[in-house]
């Protein structure tokens, strides 16, 4: 077992005393009750089976969490010595939080840390430059500086206030190879640096790039790659509940994937996945089964790092499928840790989420195909559903950034006409679609916590 985690057993002894999981509980375990828990884990010799439990999803756990939080009880454990994480930008008011130990949440960054050391993401001569936002009560900064330093790296922590011009003049003047943001933020940034003069961009030394959040589309790799060079392209997956649990690093899980897709490699001693077919979110008394290996469903969480506050049959809300490392991965990945290493091929959020506009429903997985369209070139979009000021009909407007150039790239008049049809645009309901293309990213709108770009904004509701 890696350090800084613990077994299932250990886990799951102390989610039965736990009010997330166990109705009847008011309050957190404190120490002596999760060192009790402890002790009967180790007694406990059954091998533990997840789908006698429920799962749990994320309206569920934050009714919980609210109360814990609004209790000032001395005996409310939930309030003592706690990592708040933030989540919820984007929906209005207060983002929602999830407290973790203190303790427990550095060791989670000290071990993850060690396995973006391992997977050959960051080396110790790395020289690192994060653009993640900090304030507002979120945490991306501080979150990635410390996993980055834990890998080894040298970190500068630049952060979001910085402008484009400022943060290349960074990078030349401490020589920095590694960057890293969340994809939007690096979007932006490729996107500046693609107007700069060819005597201005060979100053920068650029060889990696770490992204966080959402995931970037081809058209966006490919873009990067051609303002940059040839930059290895790496990605960390996490959440507030979950913490980092999975890193990107396609020179060891290869290409084999289908198109809007990525995989993550992670480690089974710190985190335990299961994948459930889609139904089981409609029934989560009904526990689900786990389906077998390369068959994709709902990912459920269960986190063997968090213990004082467990994460156990978590619904992450994304799709995706479990397979096992490439062969290719052998050599490249110590012996000791190579079986324990899996792939999680994501495939998105729930594609059940959908909008509905104009009588029509569209779901998100056929938009997200529309943008990656072969010579759309789209490096962002966004869609924002609104209403008329004369009448509460739903407006539509689908506000893109298209590359200037590129290889087979369709016109735009062929583009607006593909996208018309894809939304049945007809002259009834012309007035109320609107496509603006846009020159920059501060044209779209952004989450109030992340300062991320929303790919879905709805006015109308």
């Amino acid at each position: 077992m890696a350090d800084g985690t613990y077994s299932l057993s250990q886990v799951l002894e102390v989610a039965k005393i736990h009010p997330f999981y166990n109705k009847n509980v008011e309050y957190p375990p404190d120490s002596t009750a999760v060192q009790k828990a402890l002790e009967l884990a180790a007694g406990d010799s059954k091998e533990q089976d997840l789908n006698v439990l429920p799962l749990l999803q994320k309206e569920n756990l934050y009714r919980i969490i609210e109360r814990l939080n609004n209790d000032l009880s001395p005996h409310n454990t939930y309030r003592c010595s706690a990592y708040i994480s933030m989540t919820g930008g984007g929906t209005g008011g207060l983002p929602l939080m999830f407290a973790t130990d203190t303790k427990e949440n550095r060791t989670q960054r000290a071990v993850f840390g060690d396995l973006l050391r391992t997977c050959g993401v960051i080396a110790p001569q790395d020289w690192v430059l994060t653009m993640h936002t900090s304030g507002y009560f979120y945490r991306a900064l501080d979150l990635t500086s410390e996993l980055f330093e834990n890998a080894g790296a040298s970190v500068l922590c630049a952060g979001s206030r910085m402008t484009p011009a400022e943060v290349v003049e960074a990078l030349v003047h401490y020589h920095a190879n590694v960057l890293t943001g969340d994809s939007t933020q690096i979007v932006k940034l490729a996107h500046y640096i693609s107007t700069l003069p060819d005597n201005e961009r060979k100053n920068i030394r650029l060889n990696k790039v770490v992204y966080t959040s959402e995931a970037l589309t081809e058209a966006q790799e490919a873009h990067i790659i051609g303002v940059l060079g040839a930059v290895q392209i790496f990605s960390i997956l996490g959440s507030a509940e979950g913490g980092p649990y999975a890193l990107g690093n396609p020179s060891l899980t290869g290409n084999d994937q289908k198109p809007g897709t990525r995989d993550f490699i992670i480690d089974t001693r710190s985190v335990h996945v299961e994948i459930l077919h889609p139904s089981a979110i409609d029934d989560l008394a009904a526990h689900g089964n786990t389906l077998p290996e390369s068959e994709s469903g709902i990912i459920v969480l269960t986190s063997l790092q968090r213990l004082r506050n467990p994460l156990v049959r978590y619904i992450t809300g994304d799709i995706g499928s479990l397979h096992p490392m490439p062969a290719t991965a052998s050599g490249k990945i110590p012996d000791a840790d190579l079986p324990h290493f899996r792939v999680l091929r994501l495939a998105g959020r729930d594609r059940r989420f959908s909008f509905k506009w104009f009588g029509d429903y569209f779901e998100f997985h056929n938009l997200v195909s529309l943008m990656q369209t072969p010579g759309s070139g789209i490096l962002q979009w966004q869609v924002i559903l609104g209403c008329l000021e004369s009448s509460p009909q739903a407006t539509l407007e689908l506000r893109l950034l298209r590359a200037a150039s590129g290889e087979n790239l369709l016109s735009q008049d062929e583009f607006v006409e593909l996208v018309e049809g894809f939304f049945h645009v007809f002259p009834e309901s012309r007035h109320l679609f609107r496509i603006n293309m846009v020159d920059n990213l501060e044209a779209f709108e952004r989450s109030s916590t992340g300062n991320k770009v929303m790919n879905f904004v709805d006015r109308f509701h």
